[in-house]
């Protein structure tokens, strides 16, 4: 990331808007803000890191302070900074607003790349860190180096540095891992936990379960029951089918009679109800009468509909033909109102065409008036622009002349580079002597150590070999035991089958005067052959260790050679230990060190003299520049004056050809335009008024012959209806009024029709049933069934005793087995789930760092591969700082310390100890984290290609360097040069001033700060 234009406007010391051209500080690779105490230098730190992620640049301070005290609530507070990423330019713009009341409003922040754009103040931010890779809190750490904040990356914690690698590294993925397999291990453990509560749960809950807890034996003894309850079902299951049976033979007998006297009962009801319907039979005729007067009245009311509405459509018609005529005598009238109008259109026309006219002239002469004013502004603009012009003009010649100065000082310097390159050469081959004896020295030591713990090592190896070879004779003296006592007993088995005076199978003696005795405590041929293997494998064992221990003892021997061999070259005669090596080490880091210094004076010096001959020719090429801008200046300032004399001359031009032109005015102009549109406008009303009477006397006549066409139509048609109508109602009615009342009673039709239909189909079904029923019950007559009903309500309580023993059995049998399914089925998905819990749970162990030694976890493992890196590119720098006396380490944790892996420590070679980081002085502390901090920056370039940070500001420190560290600072930040990087520096020490051309001088003013770029 590089910034190439910084712009501000009413940001805390900055009122007005102030642009900042990164672009001409980045060809210089290394810039210096110098300025008064307070008057903004860190502001433009601020504002960058503002831009990027909306806060300050030092944790110490907020955004809320970035308000100018000077601005009114209606100038918004602004910073848009251009910047180039991946050899592409973005444009982020971040605003605070207020309303005129001191509210803020909304955010209005935007980042656009190309034709991209992102809006709002939490978007933008998150555009920017993936862009980056950075929060703000690590850019901070990384690239921008705020007061008092310098040395937090040399101080953090390993803790605190995972958190940095892990988004520059991209190991967030391992951290995720992690914590997936350690959230996978708990599920399954409690998954695992939970099945096995489950069967607990339910085994407790069968009824005939003897069990504390579930084990493998569990299912098989639920099952044994299960079928013993299979089979007492099976048995009442039979004995109940039979019952039933009986019982649905009597119930069978019992309904059949029960329904012949229904019948009978059903035979006398239906007669009864028989009779009642015959007495109501000639109010059903009455009914059907009504009907049929009802329904010719509905044949004919169409008839009469359509005459009503043909009547309506005649006296619509008629109205409206009374309306036309008074339609007619209002066009007579508008038609005179039109000649009226039309004689005053004439002379509206010329008074258009007066008002044109003036309308016209006064037209020019408010153009002459514009431009006589643009004029005016011209000369007053270019006025001011002479008088700045002028100004820069001579700030410019003065820089110029300090420029020659500084070319000539540095020409001088130049010319004494061949004496320092010799004397360089000289010093080099010293300290390479140096070098040389000390490398041997710490490789004697290396030696002495590695020659400690080989005898160290051959010691517990040859006790390992005793050890082994003890227990190897007592296995081997063991399984001689064993063989006497097998041929023992086969002696006594030999000696219980001997008589006297036969012969022995062994020894051919006839008389046995001792018998051997039988032994019985005797290893079966299965422990005896698994005996001997042991000894066998243990005598391999006692080989093995004695091979071992030997060949210990032998690199002892080498050792020792090799380090009487160094002894002799490096001429030391008096015995090794801890302290001859320390004062070894002293003596000749001191020699080094002093050579080194020489060397290193020598070799800044160079340096510094080819740096400053380069310098001195891109200063010569700006010094150029500088003279041509300067004349360039020289030329504008001409171009102006030529340009205030143009104007005046043409403002002469206008007065002439417009004596009274400042008498127009735009007031007088907007009165002739509205008087000339009002005239306009009414000639145009009177051309309206024609063309709508002509409309209006059009419509008239057309409906005046359609209205009359119809009216004859509508009245021919309604006689024709009306005749038709009365012909029909004669033929039907005796009367009118006959036919009115059959036509209002037709809202009982459908009553009547049903009641009518209703009595015929229930009169027909009654007759029916009557005709069923005397058939069914002929013959038959009412019989008693209370015992018949006794007997089967007792054999029911018999049935209901049975089923309610028989389900409570069956219940009890499916309860019970669905839960030994349900155990089955839990059983099998808990071996699956057990399976992937030890899959897991070792995944776990083993991302997690519990299987390692320092127990660090995968992710520290990575983040201190990549430290280490980054420690090594950070030792470059450093040596060059410190004159080689101090390197970075990454300390080897405790063992169990899991929170660590990251932390670090200084090796400081004039010492020979390792020392913490804090214990280092101001000074040093500067040295070592602008090392650490060029270190990561070189570590990031290198290794990660989605984070480009090329760029570097250091805000103060320099003031705790003495003269020779701040000397060999500066160098190491002008040789960065050379790699792309850009460098900028806030400091008030004089030295920087004197060194770095390039810069930014920041001035406070009464209103706000200024700034003056210099490159």
């Amino acid at each position: 990331m590089k910034p190439l234009k910084l712009e501000m406007q009413a940001f805390s010391t900055y009122l007005e808007r102030t642009v900042v051209d990164f672009e001409r500080l980045n060809q210089a690779g290394l810039y210096l803000i110098s300025g008064d105490t307070g008057a903004g230098k860190t502001t433009l730190f601020d504002a960058i890191c503002f831009a990027l992620y909306g806060e300050a640049s030092g944790s110490n301070r907020s955004s809320d302070v970035f308000r100018s005290e000077y601005a009114p609530n209606d100038i918004p507070t602004i910073v848009e900074l251009t910047f180039m990423v991946g050899g592409h330019d973005y444009f982020v713009h971040r605003e605070m607003a207020y309303y005129s009341s001191g509210k803020p409003k909304p955010s209005n922040d935007y980042l656009m790349v190309e034709d991209k754009l992102t809006k709002g103040k939490k978007e933008v931010t998150h555009a920017i860190k993936e862009l980056l890779g950075v929060d703000a809190t690590q850019f901070k750490q990384i690239v921008m180096l705020a007061q008092g904040e310098f040395s937090r990356l040399l101080y953090a914690s390993s803790n605190d540095r995972v958190k940095i690698f892990r988004n520059i590294f991209h190991t967030k993925n391992l951290q995720e891992l992690e914590d997936k397999l350690k959230n996978k291990d708990r599920e399954l453990e409690g998954a695992v936990s939970k099945k096995k509560t489950e069967l607990d749960t339910l085994l407790a809950s069968l009824s005939f379960n003897t069990q504390e807890a579930y084990n493998s034996e569990s299912l098989t003894l639920i099952k044994e029951h299960l079928d013993k309850m299979l089979d007492e079902l099976s048995k009442q299951g039979e004995q109940r089918e039979k019952q039933a049976i009986s019982y649905k033979e009597k119930q069978d007998h019992y309904f059949s009679l029960k329904q012949d006297n229904e019948r009978i009962d059903q035979l006398e009801k239906l007669k009864k109800e028989q009779a009642e319907l015959l007495e109501h039979q000639q109010d059903i005729i009455s009914k059907s009468t009504t009907i049929s007067h009802i329904n010719k009245a509905l044949e004919i009311l169409p008839m009469e509909k359509e005459c009503q509405s043909l009547s309506d459509n005649v006296e619509k018609l008629s109205i409206e033909e009374k309306m036309l005529k008074a339609t007619k005598a209002q066009l007579n009238e508008d038609e005179k109102q039109y000649q009226t109008r039309l004689i005053m259109q004439d002379e509206l026309k010329k008074q258009s065409e007066q008002l044109h006219d003036t309308l016209i002239q006064a037209k020019r002469a408010m153009n002459m008036l514009e431009a006589l004013k643009e004029s005016q502004d011209a000369i007053l603009l270019h006025t001011k622009s002479i008088k700045q012009l002028e100004e820069d003009y001579q700030v410019l010649e003065e820089d110029i002349a300090q420029k020659e100065k500084r070319i000539a000082r540095d020409n001088k310097s130049v010319a004494e580079l061949p004496d320092f390159i010799v004397a360089l050469h000289q010093n080099e081959e010293q300290v390479n002597q140096y070098n040389d004896r000390k490398n041997k020295i710490h490789e004697l030591a290396d030696l002495f150590d590695h020659y400690n713990n080989k005898v160290e090592n051959y010691y517990e190896a040859h006790q390992l070999y005793l050890k082994t070879l003890t227990s190897y004779s007592e296995l081997e003296a063991y399984l001689n035991k064993q063989y006497a006592l097998r041929m023992q007993a086969n002696y006594g088995v030999i000696a219980a089958s001997l008589k006297e005076g036969e012969p022995c199978p062994v020894c051919g003696a006839i008389h046995h005067p001792h018998l051997a005795k039988r032994v019985d405590d005797v290893l079966s041929d299965e422990k005896l052959a698994a005996l001997e293997k042991k000894v066998t494998s243990s005598k391999r064992d006692v080989d093995l260790k004695f091979d071992e221990a030997n060949e210990k003892k032998n690199a002892i021997l080498l050792t020792k050679q090799e380090i009487k061999r160094l002894k002799d070259e490096l001429k030391i005669a008096e015995e090794l230990d801890k302290d001859v090596f320390i004062r070894l080490l002293s003596d000749i880091t001191q020699k080094k060190d002093e050579a080194g210094k020489s060397y290193q004076e020598s070799y800044t010096h160079i340096e510094y003299l080819k740096k400053l001959s380069s310098s001195v020719a891109m200063s010569q090429k700006v010094l150029d520049s500088s003279k041509a801008k300067l004349l360039a200046m020289e030329k504008k300032i001409l171009s102006l004056k030529s340009a205030i004399e143009v104007a005046k001359t043409s403002i002469a031009t206008i007065k002439q050809q417009y004596p009274d032109i400042e008498s127009y005015s735009k007031e007088h102009l907007i009165t002739l335009e509205a008087d000339y549109a009002q005239i306009q406008q009414d000639i145009k009303a009177i051309t309206t008024m024609g063309e709508k009477l002509k409309r209006d006397q059009a419509i008239y006549e057309t409906k005046q012959q359609t209205n009359s066409i119809n009216l004859k139509a509508a009245k021919e048609k309604y006689d024709i209806k009306k005749q038709a109508f009365d012909q029909s109602l004669n033929e039907r009615f005796d009367s009118y009024e006959n036919y009115q009342i059959s036509k209002n009673q037709q809202n009982l039709l459908e009553k009547m029709k049903q009641e009518v239909d209703d009595y015929h189909m229930h009169l027909k079904t009654i007759q029916k049933q009557l005709e069923d029923n005397e058939k069914l019950v002929k013959g038959k007559k009412k019989v008693d069934l209370s015992a018949l009903e006794q007997e089967l309500h007792e054999q029911e309580l018999s049935n209901k005793d049975m089923d309610e023993r028989y389900y409570a059995l069956k219940n009890s049998y499916e309860s019970a087995n669905n839960i030994y399914k349900k155990m089955i089925k839990i059983e099998k998905d808990n071996a699956r789930l057990l399976k992937d819990y030890q899959l897991y749970h070792n995944l776990m162990i083993a991302t997690t760092g519990k299987n390692n030694a320092n127990k660090i976890s995968f992710e520290r493992f990575v983040l201190a591969s990549y430290f280490e890196n980054i420690i090594s590119f950070a030792n470059i720098e450093l040596s060059m700082l410190t004159s080689g006396r101090y390197e970075f380490k990454r300390r080897q944790e405790a063992k169990g310390n899991g929170g660590q892996g990251l932390d670090l420590e200084i090796l400081d070679y004039e010492s020979g100890t390792y020392r913490d980081v804090k214990s280092l002085s101001g000074g040093e502390s500067f040295k070592a984290s602008l090392a650490l901090a060029l270190g990561l920056s070189t570590m990031i370039q290198n290794y990660t290609g989605g984070i480009e940070l090329n760029t570097l500001f250091i805000d103060e420190g320099f003031g705790t360097l003495d003269d020779e560290s701040l000397s060999q600072a500066i160098d190491v930040l002008m040789k960065l040069r050379e790699t792309d990087k850009v460098i900028g520096i806030i400091s008030h020490v004089g030295e920087l001033k004197n060194r770095i051309e390039s810069g930014i001088i920041v001035r406070k003013g009464e209103r706000g700060s200024q700034l003056t770029v210099t490159a």
